[in-house]
């Protein structure tokens, strides 16, 4: 009979995430994640399989914890236009802020392995999709609402935003200027008009 896990899983996961997201999937050692996890490598090993499998449910915790969140802007009681470009307005002052500079973890890891590895690609894509899913019901919500223009494909137009807050979120990295993001978030905007 195998002993209980003395650990509470969600929480290794997220110290583990937390890793990968400041040193990137590469950079991080096993002995780096032992020592944040709080776990010998055998009780990685036996309770995620490899390291690979580990920054496989990172992934998914980050989809599920950070990008779920957004899941419920879309249910705000403020007029749809107001919630999207407070979301784009939310993405510069995460990426300026100290312990923002990271940016978006499923970002770095799509540009870091998504063209190697397909299991973190797809679940990039699926914590992304969760994104553009927040904008199409807010967009769909700001036409009927007559703030956001009819005429304009909603799906295009969540697409747009869900690039524009990866940009920023990539831009700000680089650049962490907020004059220069702010320009990007009203031309955003404006998109909508």
């Amino acid at each position: 009979m195998s002993r209980p896990r003395e650990f509470n899983e969600s929480q290794v996961i997220e110290k583990a995430m937390q890793v990968f997201w400041t040193q990137g999937y590469e950079a991080s050692s096993l002995k780096d994640l032992t020592h944040a996890m709080g776990l010998s490598k055998s009780s990685l090993y036996d309770t995620f399989g490899s390291k690979h499998d580990l920054f496989l449910a990172t992934i998914d915790y980050y989809r599920e914890n950070v990008t779920g969140k957004v899941r419920s802007a879309a249910n705000l009681d403020a007029p749809a236009r107001h919630v999207i470009k407070a979301i784009l307005g939310r993405a510069v002052d995460r990426i300026l802020a100290p312990d923002g500079r990271r940016g978006c973890f499923l970002n770095n890891t799509a540009v870091e392995v998504g063209m190697h590895d397909p299991e973190a690609r797809a679940r990039c894509q699926s914590g992304m999709a969760v994104m553009e899913q927040t904008m199409h019901k807010l967009v769909v919500r700001g036409q009927s609402e007559g703030d956001i223009s009819s005429t304009k494909s909603a799906r295009a137009l969540a697409r747009f935003m869900t690039s524009t807050i990866n940009g920023v979120m990539v831009i700000g990295k680089a650049n962490p200027d907020r004059a220069v993001l702010d320009d990007i978030v009203e031309i955003a905007v404006s998109a909508m008009d």
